[in-house]
């Protein structure tokens, strides 16, 4: 069963098709930049990132479909900058509905379409999330003598 593109966020408004483009925002220079409807998943720093699935996930996405990977991590101050959340949550973007279903399933945090334009998240939502922290492991002293 194919993914179903994202709703769109006017009601009697037909939503385009996930990967399409839309007429966005003018630019500060006058022309105009081109958004794309993508899924977001908002969830509280760490939720997300904190055991390191996530950036495996996007790290196979990105070697096996190389360029074309619509998926994207935002750290906090990321999607507090674009105006997506507050400061203390981090996202994911994607255009691929079953994925952030998915990773909705898997992580919890909340779905909701935005729009964005590609080539800020190209330049500025690249970076894998954080690795996994170590585990604590170490070697314990039988107390034999």
């Amino acid at each position: 069963m194919a993914a179903q593109p994202f709703p769109s966020a006017n009601p009697g408004h037909a939503a385009p098709a996930a990967g399409s483009t839309a007429p966005g925002p003018t630019s500060p220079a006058g022309s105009p930049s081109s958004s794309t409807r993508l899924g977001l998943l908002l969830a509280p720093q760490g939720l997300l990132s904190g055991d390191g699935q996530l950036r495996e996930l996007i790290q196979e996405q990105r070697e096996r479909k190389g360029a074309q990977a619509s998926i994207w991590y935002l750290p906090p101050a990321l999607v507090r900058h674009l105006g997506l959340g507050p400061a203390n949550e981090e996202a994911v973007a994607t255009a691929d509905a079953a994925t952030l279903t998915w990773l909705q399933l898997r992580f919890g945090g909340a779905v909701r379409p935005c729009d964005l334009r590609p080539e800020t998240l190209a330049q500025q939502a690249t970076a894998l999330p954080p690795a996994a922290p170590l585990a604590a492991v170490g070697l314990r002293e039988s107390g034999r003598n």
